[in-house]
């Protein structure tokens, strides 16, 4: 589990996340010294999920 700044991620969010998506390990992300996101790779904790193509981009 890394900890990082918000600004931190902000300057290398793509990096991050490909990092995370490598490895599953968790990201935790501070502002102001309060932890206030928590970002983990989805495949770890839930397995390999198929989306289909009119699934993509609703939310």
């Amino acid at each position: 589990m890394k900890i990082i700044s918000e600004n931190t991620l902000k300057d290398r969010m793509c990096d991050y996340f490909r990092e995370i998506e490598a490895t599953g390990e968790e990201l935790q992300v501070t502002k102001d010294g309060l932890l206030v996101l928590k970002i983990i790779s989805y495949h770890r904790y839930f397995g390999e999920v198929e989306l289909h193509s009119e699934d993509h981009g609703k939310g």
